[in-house]
């Protein structure tokens, strides 16, 4: 297939792995535009039906959000497929839908989802707004049973509640309440495994019992001319590295920030009473 790139938009398939990356760093619309970013759910169904069924995706988020019915269109057709979502900033409004498509839903240390009713803009008598009132109510509480089939470990009014308090929300707090599977910067499990060479020096700067070593060393992880040779030099000095750390003194590890809880809106602004 054709990989698909734009600014904010990009979907690239490599078939000799079986795995493709989705980024959607722009709106959720039914009016996309790619070379803006926008993503429709006819969109990604259509690029979809090229990737094989059995192909890994993983799907990076950066955004606003948009329409609801773009967002849970894009949610209902990935959440089938083997995938992996990734919250690269934020995963705010229906990008958070989009978010709990992914069997493991990784959020980074420094990102942010973003959860509230939905919302239109309308016109109309009596009649025709307490209409509108009524089926605003059931598409959000389309948008909450998203959530709790993917594993949000919360009551419905639990979840009522943060979609009417416009909630911004952490990545230990996605954790806690299962709008997310892990967080970006945790160690690997006993026994699990990955490409990221980096890992060698973190799990050397651990320690199970919550320390930490003092001293840190330079190490340049630059492969500079792409040779094996540098890139075996390269291993053993980060080997070497992390032998000294193992003989450094150690302290206790800070604590994780405490939660904050939400009083804004969205983007940290609410209208004043």
């Amino acid at each position: 297939m054709k990989n698909q790139k734009s600014k904010y938009y990009t979907l690239e398939y490599r078939p000799e792995e079986k795995a493709a990356d989705i980024y959607i760093f722009g709106a959720i619309t039914s009016w996309a535009w790619e070379e803006f970013g926008e993503m429709s759910s006819y969109g990604l169904v259509k690029q979809l039906k090229e990737i094989p069924e059995d192909a890994a995706i993983t799907v990076h988020i950066n955004s606003n959000g948009g329409e609801v019915k773009e967002g849970l269109g894009i949610y209902n057709a990935l959440k089938g497929r083997n995938v992996t979502t990734v919250c690269e900033g934020f995963a705010a409004s229906a990008a958070s839908v989009v978010f709990c498509s992914g069997k493991t839903r990784i959020m980074q240390p420094a990102s942010l989802l973003f959860v509230h009713q939905a919302l239109m803009a309308t016109i109309g008598n009596a009649d025709e707004l307490e209409k509108d009132a009524q089926d605003l109510r059931k598409i959000t509480e389309s948008v909450v049973n998203a959530y709790k089939e993917a594993g949000v470990n919360l009551e419905d009014s639990e979840i009522m509640d943060l979609l009417k308090a416009e909630t911004w929300i952490l990545p230990d707090e996605a954790l806690d309440m299962g709008f997310a599977t892990q967080i970006s910067d945790e160690e690997l499990e006993e026994g699990a495994y990955t490409n990221d060479a980096m890992q060698s020096i973190i799990k050397a700067v651990k320690r199970t019992d919550g320390e930490v070593r003092k001293q840190t060393y330079d190490i340049s992880i630059t492969n500079e001319d792409g040779s094996f040779d540098t890139f075996k030099e390269l291993i053993k000095r980060m080997e070497d590295a992390a032998d000294r750390l193992e003989n450094t003194a150690t302290n206790t590890l800070p604590q994780n920030p405490a939660k904050v809880e939400n009083t804004t809106g969205f983007f940290g602004f609410k209208e004043a009473k």
